[in-house]
């Protein structure tokens, strides 16, 4: 370092200058002294030249190295050279430097492509070229009902062919699979796509829910078929019943044979007001007013109703205590009821339980289960029990859970029937706020 002067481009220009004029000097006049001078100064500056030219060299190789293993602080030193060799070490401290700001900027692009991945309500999964996973999101383990998806073999809990059909999607391709997990049940919309990564092929695999949709257009379309029917036949039927009160007022049909007719016509175009009325409760249900409510205190507000009989009890599980919901109280108090009504009825006069369990998840749901058990639900009725107007109760208007249905979709949250025996009870709805 303390003869690092000799390197300078001034110096090794003097020294070949000054060799080459002794040299010539030397041979012109027979001066040995001079030639023997005048080489070993050519010799020191060729010498020279060629250390430094092995020293960019390798100071070239240690930065390309550096930046090939993402070094992006290393740096030349520049102190003591000049000329070319400066300019030089010059640009390839100011090639790290750029590399490592646009290193900085791709980490931030990243981190930001990921809070958008992981905000989307989509499942987003890539695997490479040997169908391993590289990369999902959140919502795609939570749409597959994991805490985390790392391998297409833990889908296997739905089927040995789950997996394959996943793997099997050609680009463009898309199919539709329907499995029960702990959270209910689970239609999902699955679509294929393929790009380039550089030297790699990606597949991507999109996933969303479309069974919240499909729920939302078929109550749609039961609300304004309801809406319609029931203007319908109150426009047909008050006639009537205004009518027959009429005849049943006057003086030349009390008393008379026409009278019981009447009467009859009368009652029976009342009860069919009443029955009407029932439904428009379906189609006309109150806009909710959502303000946040503590759920056990709902909860005991509604077992305060002596709605169980002595044979019945209720259980509670609310993770924590003070969970709080952001609903309308009063439907939700009223789903509630619908719910603990049902599942009381269905126990009978035998002894049975109901076991209401609630918690939040980290991606603040909250999940609502209401269990009895009571006899389980055949499986045909158990695909129509949300249709309107569907009940196996002698005297049922099969509008509850349609109600309930409706209650959480206007709550923003979905309802849905688990299996049989998945946590461990006869019977379970599941309430899902999101």
């Amino acid at each position: 370092m303390a003869f690092r002067w000799i390197s300078s481009t001034f110096i090794r220009v003097a020294l070949l200058i000054a060799g080459t004029v002794l040299l010539t000097l030397g041979v012109s006049r027979g001066e040995v002294w001079f030639i023997v001078t005048g080489g070993i100064l050519c010799v020191l500056a060729a010498y020279v030249f060629f250390k430094i030219q092995n020293q960019l060299r390798e100071k070239s190789h240690l930065m390309l190295e550096a930046i090939r293993n993402r070094d992006y602080t290393f740096r030349l030193p520049v102190y003591g050279l000049a000329g070319g060799e400066r300019v030089l070490q010059d640009t390839l401290n100011q090639f790290g430097s750029l590399m490592g700001e646009q290193k900085q900027f791709m980490e931030q692009r990243e981190r930001f492509y990921e809070q958008i991945l992981s905000s989307v309500t989509s499942g987003v999964i890539v695997m490479d070229e040997n169908m391993k996973i590289v990369q999902t999101n959140p919502a795609a383990a939570r749409l597959l009902g994991l805490p985390f998806l790392g391998t297409l073999q833990q889908l296997e809990r739905y089927g040995e062919d789950f997996p394959e059909t996943i793997r099997s999607l050609a680009a463009g391709e898309r199919c539709n699979l329907q499995y029960t997990t702990t959270k209910g049940e689970v239609h999902l919309l699955v679509r294929a796509s393929v790009m380039q990564v550089g030297e790699h092929t990606v597949k991507i695999l999109t996933l969303n829910d479309i069974r919240n949709e499909l729920d939302a257009k078929e109550l749609d379309s039961w609300i304004k078929l309801t809406r319609v029917l029931t203007h319908e036949i109150m426009n047909s039927i008050a006639p009537i019943s205004s009518l027959s009160e009429t005849f049943l007022q006057r003086s030349d049909v009390v008393g008379t044979p026409l009278y019981e007719g009447v009467r009859a016509i009368h009652e029976t175009s009342a009860g069919l007001i009443n029955f009407v009325d029932s439904y428009r409760k379906f189609s006309s249900l109150q806009k909710p007013a959502p303000e946040p409510f503590y759920l056990l205190e709902l909860i005991r507000q509604v077992s305060e109703l002596h709605l169980l009989p002595p044979d019945i009890t209720l259980t509670l599980q609310i993770e924590p205590e003070d969970l709080m919901i952001y609903a309308d109280p009063n439907l939700i108090r009223q789903l509630l009821i619908n719910l603990i009504k049902n599942a009381v009825q269905a126990i009978g006069t035998a002894k049975g339980r109901i076991h209401i369990r609630a918690y939040t998840t980290a991606d603040e749901h909250i999940f609502v289960y209401v269990s009895n058990d009571g006899p389980v639900i055949p499986d045909d009725e158990a695909e129509e029990i949300f249709v309107p107007f569907f009940t196996t109760k002698k005297e049922g208007s099969g509008i509850g859970l349609s109600l309930s249905r409706q209650i959480m979709k206007l709550s923003g949250g979905t309802i849905s029937l688990l299996r049989p025996g998945t946590n461990g009870w006869n019977t379970t709805f599941v309430l899902e706020f999101e």
